[in-house]
């Protein structure tokens, strides 16, 4: 299904705004974490907010993956990933990995030196996660049980 998304991640449109909303709830709906990737998707088809952006690679009204990131208010050079999501079946080291670096680079741009992804360990965002990992966030720290038992807050971080 990659080869269908072989496209450059480009920033949120307009005409985004279902597929972005069918993704997430695929993959966050069922979660207590979809509310608040809602709340950060309003934000950043709104535009003009440095501290709420959002990229896609999308093809045809289908969004196949998804990255809403920001920089961090009152840091120098800090930026946040708020939320990120991956549609079943694309490849998350294709796809995944594309839009990733476009985070990056888009960070870099804005002056970040750092991305920070504050995300619940959580198995249901298992493959966000593992594509954090991959592409070279670190974990900084974790706070047990902050979501729920079992659930720990986890503190990625990515130098640029």
């Amino acid at each position: 299904m990659s080869g269908y998304f072989a496209l450059d991640p480009r920033s949120l449109l307009p005409e985004d705004a279902q597929g972005t909303r069918i993704l997430l709830m695929g993959a966050l709906g069922v979660t207590p974490y979809i509310d608040r990737a809602l709340e950060v998707l309003a934000f950043a088809e709104r535009g003009n907010d440095p501290e709420h952006r959002g990229m896609v690679i999308a093809r045809d009204g289908t969004v196949a993956g998804l990255a809403l990131f920001g920089t961090i208010a009152g840091t120098a050079g800090g930026a946040r990933l708020h939320a990120a999501a991956l549609a079943p079946g694309v490849q998350a080291d294709d796809v995944g990995g594309r839009l990733m670096r476009a985070v990056s680079d888009s960070a870099r741009a804005f002056g970040a030196r750092y991305v920070l992804a504050e995300m619940p360990d959580d198995p249901a965002l298992g493959t966000v996660l593992a594509l954090l990992r991959e592409h070279g966030f670190r974990e900084e720290a974790r706070v047990p049980d902050f979501y729920r038992e079992g659930v720990a807050l986890t503190f990625l971080r990515l130098d640029l």
